[in-house]
């Protein structure tokens, strides 16, 4: 960032010297140039005074030691000519040019010529007299003037040079300075850990960058929330997964010294079952790392009725519901909401599972959507054991069973419909339903607000 910076500003801060320079010295030739010009003048004015002027005929009384007096010049040579109204020669050097236009004010004009192969500054003179107006021109060489460019040129080179080389070095010293916090902030990151999640000191760093490093300093903590968040997962996941695997490790040990065949398939259908709530306890944890903040890449919401996504689905848990003799029903109505299909169907999936695990043989479970007028509702009622209230915010926690609840799940159902049900902004509640037995869970999608967050 400081070559950068250096880069830019030296190149243009040179510029804007060397800009100010040529002004300064055009600015200073021309004050100079003013007066060559009016020494000029002068000698035009005092020629044109020693006109003589009678009808018919005019003069220049002017002895040729007064004229070699006033062509005098240490460096320069300096002509005169004198021309009559019909521009007819009068007096001094033939041959000058004349004023290429008419003069703009007080009967005065100032120009550029050549003359005897050199370049000349030429003063014209408009005289009145009795036989009409009389051009009185001096004009000298470029000497004095070339020599007084060179002296402005150098006199402002020095001290020009100077001036930049110390704005140079304090747009270095300064860029340096200014960049000095900036470069405690790297330190104090490069240096960090993997693992270091603290908050990045703000109170060195320059007020322009300040909010920068309270947006670094809140993506530090979003990561370690999903950091945390991850591990606490993976810690969870090994206590979870160990036990079963332990169990169905000895079933099968069991299994292979079994010699009875009855008691072998006994064996196996044990080990099945075994494999088989490992497997849904891997599928939920799986769930969960998906639907944990920072568990999946951020997705756009999608217009979905939650009705329809519960008609997509419905065939899914028949099997699992006839082989209960559960009367699964549906009560759907429109509910339209803005949220990520693939999740809403996880959460819907869960909802369904745990019903149908926890609800006797025999049971009735109803699924319903409803719109109201602030908020869209899934409902998932059963007639099951139901939830004690002192309990009802603890299913909502991860790996939490109630004691002595029948099936064979694993705790995460609940915990997974909160996970997602929040992402969406939508509420979670587990109430008992009007006819006093089971359960009721009740996910509820404020309307204007249902769009799933950012995970990050």
């Amino acid at each position: 960032m400081r070559r950068r910076l250096l880069s830019r500003l030296i190149p243009s801060l040179l510029a804007l010297l060397i800009l100010g320079a040529l002004a300064s010295y055009r600015i200073a030739l021309g004050f100079a140039n003013h007066a060559y010009d009016r020494a000029l003048q002068d000698s035009a004015m005092a020629i044109a005074a020693q006109i003589r002027s009678t009808p018919g005929h005019t003069t220049l009384d002017l002895p040729a030691v007064a004229q070699q007096v006033l062509l005098a010049d240490k460096y320069d040579h300096i002509y005169f000519m004198i021309l009559g109204p019909h521009d007819e020669f009068i007096a001094g050097h033939r041959g000058l040019p004349p004023p290429p236009f008419l003069p703009q004010e007080k009967n005065r004009a100032y120009y550029d010529g050549h003359y005897r192969g050199q370049a000349v500054r030429i003063a014209a003179l408009y005289s009145p007299t009795v036989n009409g107006d009389i051009k009185v021109m001096v004009a000298e060489t470029l000497v004095k003037r070339h020599n007084l460019m060179d002296e402005i040129l150098l006199g402002m080179l020095i001290p020009e040079s100077l001036l930049a080389a110390a704005a140079i070095a304090l747009v270095w010293f300064g860029v340096g300075h200014g960049l000095a916090p900036l470069n405690l902030l790297r330190q104090a990151i490069a240096t960090r850990s993997s693992q270091d999640m603290r908050p990045v000191p703000e109170g060195h760093a320059p007020e322009e960058v300040r909010p920068m490093v309270h947006e670094l300093n809140a993506l530090l903590d979003r990561l370690n929330g999903t950091l945390t968040a991850q591990r606490r997962l993976i810690s969870d996941a090994a206590h979870q997964i160990r036990t079963p695997i332990a169990a169905l490790q000895a079933q099968l040990d069991a299994a292979l010294r079994e010699t009875d065949p009855d008691e072998l398939r006994a064996s196996l259908q044990r080990i099945h079952a075994s494999a088989g709530r490992t497997a849904h306890l891997t599928h939920q944890l799986l769930t969960l790392a998906r639907v944990e903040p920072g568990g999946q890449a951020p997705t756009k919401p999608q217009p979905i009725d939650l009705a329809e996504l519960v008609r997509s689905t419905a065939a899914d848990w028949m099997p699992q519901a006839l082989a209960k003799t559960i009367d699964l029903g549906f009560e759907l109505e429109a509910a339209p909401i803005s949220g990520e299909p693939l999740l809403l169907g996880e959460m819907l999936a869960n909802l369904i599972d745990n019903s149908l695990r926890y609800t006797q043989t025999g049971g009735q479970i109803t699924v319903r959507t409803s719109l109201l007028k602030d908020a869209a509702l899934l409902e998932v009622e059963d007639n099951g054991p139901g939830i004690p209230p002192d309990e009802r915010e603890q299913v909502l926690k991860r790996f939490h069973r109630i004691a002595g609840s029948p099936g064979d799940g694993c705790g995460l159902g609940l915990a997974i419909v909160e996970e997602i049900a929040h992402s969406h902004n939508a509420t979670v509640g587990i109430s008992t339903p009007p006819s006093g037995q089971g359960s009721l869970v009740q996910v509820r999608f404020p309307i204007r607000s249902s769009t799933p967050d950012t995970p990050t």
